[in-house]
């Protein structure tokens, strides 16, 4: 069962190298694209609208989500960095996000977690979207607590939540990591669409193509009605080798980030 595509979407983040991705296919789905971020943005389409603002504005936010139908959340900081940074961006801003979205009456939020969330499970097991949180960095860190904001709300007050563990997005995939986690951005922009339009509360799914080297059975993802095209298989030979040499971060599925201060003599593997 799917419901109808939301007339009016905010995506949050636009500016970014996925936000940039995903802006055609969102335009496609509805009459009106709200663009959001802080960095410069210009409509090209005149159902474009321009809102610039930073998530911990409380109240131009609250100006920007009233009549939404959707929500697709992309912004935030998108890597490692110190805690104060990570929860002003990734915490603080989340949470000012899910307020405003529940009280202007938004029915659901597509949102940006990350592979990093479940980054220190190692790469010998294979995990899904009910698997607990195992992050690997205080950034994994900070989209677990999106998880759990998302859950939250979902279940206390019916704003749905659709939670995208993405695995690295590009044209290509660049090395043997990859190879396992790898999705391509119209793969992404589909998973989204279901996101937009699927049944469910709350769920979490993986961002990843068709990739048969893959650490994550995503069967949720798939009875929702995902259908990858590409996959990262074709690329599997001349990237095999391209690995990183550190034994941790080959280790574990979180990669350098995992690996990034790791200093845990006891560990099997080392």
């Amino acid at each position: 069962m799917t419901d109808a595509l939301p007339r009016t979407i905010a995506l949050t983040g636009a500016a970014g190298r996925i936000g940039r991705a995903l802006r055609p296919h969102l335009l496609t789905w509805c009459s009106e694209l709200r663009l959001l971020d802080l960095a410069p943005l210009q409509a090209e389409d005149p159902r474009e609208t321009v809102h610039p603002l930073d998530l911990a504005d409380r109240e131009a936010l609250a100006l920007a989500l009233q009549g939404c139908d959707a929500v697709v959340h992309f912004a935030g900081y998108p890597r490692e960095a110190g805690w104060d940074t990570l929860l002003a961006a990734n915490v603080v801003g989340v949470i000012n996000l899910w307020e405003a979205a529940h009280a202007a009456g938004v029915q659901r939020i597509v949102y940006a977690s990350s592979n990093h969330a479940v980054g220190l499970y190692p790469r010998s097991q294979t995990i899904d979207g009910a698997a607990p949180p195992l992050p690997d960095s205080r950034y994994g860190v900070s989209k677990v607590f999106m998880e759990a904001l998302a859950a939250m709300y979902a279940i206390k007050h019916g704003l749905r939540g659709f939670g995208l563990r993405i695995g690295h997005c590009s044209a290509a995939p660049a090395d043997a990591r990859a190879l396992s986690h790898w999705i391509h951005p119209q793969d992404l922009a589909q998973l989204v669409q279901v996101g937009l339009t699927a049944d469910y509360t709350h769920e979490i799914v993986y961002g990843a193509s068709a990739n048969s080297r893959s650490w994550w059975a995503d069967e949720r993802a798939r009875a929702l009605g995902y259908r990858p095209v590409h996959s990262a298989d074709p690329h599997t030979t001349a990237l095999e080798a391209v690995q990183s040499g550190d034994p941790v971060a080959e280790h574990f599925q979180g990669g350098s980030f995992a690996a990034a201060g790791f200093d845990n003599a006891r560990a099997p593997f080392l």
